[in-house]
């Protein structure tokens, strides 16, 4: 099979996949405590992806350095100032002026 169908077929099966869900969800209500649960899986998914993302480069565990003081200025500033856009600025502005310092 050739790499163009493979893909071909990998697309249409993620696709039935994803509308299932939407088509047995359809005109039904969710009950009010797993709607509560499910709206704190962004909160909990983003801070795991971004600490994965500092923690580890393509060679395993990241030695100490700008990408760990940045994500310590940025949680000062979410802790702070519980603005998302607050902490992006100075996450990523610290990480790039530590990086070309460091």
């Amino acid at each position: 099979m050739s790499f163009a169908v493979q893909m071909l077929v990998v697309a249409i099966g993620t696709y039935l996949m994803r509308a299932s869900v939407i088509i047995a969800a359809a005109g039904r209500s969710i009950p009010p405590r797993l709607e509560a649960t499910l709206r704190l899986i962004p909160a909990a998914v983003l801070p795991a992806l971004v600490a994965e993302a500092v923690a580890f480069d393509s060679d395993g565990v990241r030695p100490l350095g700008p990408w760990y003081a940045a994500m310590a200025l940025a949680v000062a500033v979410a802790v702070r100032t519980r603005s998302v856009g607050w902490t992006l600025l100075v996450g990523m502005g610290s990480l790039w002026g530590l990086d070309a310092i460091w």
